[in-house]
């Protein structure tokens, strides 16, 4: 049954209260800019019902376009009531719920209601997923590899020696490369990509801002990314 739309703005505009410093990219999702980042809350749908449920997400914004950047979320965690269930949340109940949810997603997503955030902060939020199931199964895989990537990348807007810092700790990673080739990914070929990347930070910059001038993307809030 298709929900009807004056729901679904009421929605919309009771999060977008709720969290000031986030802006509507389209009608279920909620983002702002950070640095070579999209920082936000994604309201998904679930298909067996007219229920959504809230998920804090991370995009890059370092790809080719807008359209790669939002393909696939760096981090995508699902947020949790007080007993440690996922939300999932009627539409036609949403005012009932609302303030408990929202209590909840300021406890765990405390720096959506800070209007810059430091380099440290946003690290350790990637640590803590990285640890996390399922990528904690397998910590030298290339699925764990693409966070410390973005770890790399977002270090990388900072400065070059942020970026070497956390390069440094990626070399010391005995890697399966094994599941590299089975991701199709050249392990040395990867690593050597990070190293170039170092030597290419003006480029970095450049496309990052191109992604942030973006006619959608423009319109969207921004924060600082702090050391």
């Amino acid at each position: 049954m298709e929900i009807d739309k004056t729901i679904k703005k009421k929605v919309v505009e009771d999060w977008l209260n709720a969290f000031p410093l986030l802006s509507a990219y389209n009608q279920n999702k909620l983002y702002k800019i950070v640095g070579p980042c999209l920082i936000g809350i994604e309201l998904i749908k679930s298909p067996f019902a007219d229920n959504y449920s809230p998920y804090f997400v991370i995009y890059p914004l370092w790809k080719s376009d807008v359209k790669t950047n939002l393909k696939y979320p760096i981090l995508l965690l699902e947020l949790k009531n007080k007993n440690g269930f996922q939300f999932d949340i009627p539409y036609a109940k949403h005012s009932i719920f609302f303030e408990d949810v929202v209590y909840s997603v300021k406890k765990q997503i405390q720096f959506l209601f800070e209007k810059n955030i430091s380099l440290e902060k946003l690290m350790s939020v990637l640590d803590i997923y990285s640890r996390k199931p399922p990528l904690s199964a397998a910590p030298t895989s290339y699925l764990q590899a693409i966070v410390q990537e973005a770890k790399f990348k977002i270090a990388l807007f900072v400065g070059v020696s942020e970026a070497q810092d956390v390069l440094k700790q990626i070399n010391n990673i005995n890697w399966d490369e094994n599941h590299f080739k089975a991701c199709k990914v050249d392990l040395n070929e990867w690593l050597q990509n990070l190293q170039t990347a170092l030597f290419n930070r003006t480029e970095f910059l450049k496309h990052i801002e191109a992604n942030r001038e973006d006619k959608k993307m423009a319109k969207l809030q921004s924060s600082e990314l702090t050391i």
